[in-house]
């Protein structure tokens, strides 16, 4: 196991498990879809996360091009496209918890923001995993926010 330091969480993973995962997939949720909302994030993937979160994921042993899921749920008053989705490693976490929302409540993330455009934080969670093992994963929430750049219908 190995502990990384990241802003005010402590993570520790078994890095080479997470990695041997993510190497095993073939595609991630968002090439496997083919709506015009992945086609844009897959398009943009590259400037959506900031560098710092690629090397964060890269040090988790995550493959930053295989999410696990990703949506997108809303354009915003600057016409920016809002996506979610998350990763997962095996581990656990020190640090601010985020409480998945219910099917019966209107709760939401409370992400914490990294740049202008991405936020993310931490939950033990196991939805849509890689992991055949569900147990000891941490999932990895995102927000980001990024520009329309394919030659398809805009959502709206």
């Amino acid at each position: 196991m190995t502990t990384i330091k990241y802003r005010d969480w402590e993570l520790v993973v078994d890095k080479a498990l997470t990695k041997q995962t993510y190497e095993k997939v073939e595609i991630g949720g968002v090439e496997s879809c083919t709506c015009n909302d992945c086609k844009n994030f897959a398009n943009n993937r590259e400037n959506i996360y900031p560098q710092e979160i690629k090397e964060l994921l890269t040090s988790l042993g995550i493959d930053y091009r295989k999410e696990c899921e990703v949506w997108h749920y809303c354009k915003d008053e600057l016409g920016r496209h809002c996506y979610s989705g998350w990763f997962h490693f095996k581990g656990h976490f020190k640090g601010k918890s985020l409480s998945a929302p219910t099917l019966d409540t209107t709760t939401t993330y409370d992400l914490t923001p990294i740049t202008e455009t991405f936020s993310l934080g931490f939950l033990y969670d196991t939805s849509l995993t890689f992991f055949q093992d569900k147990e000891n994963l941490v999932q990895v929430e995102f927000d980001a926010k990024t520009n329309w750049t394919i030659d398809e219908k805009e959502s709206e």
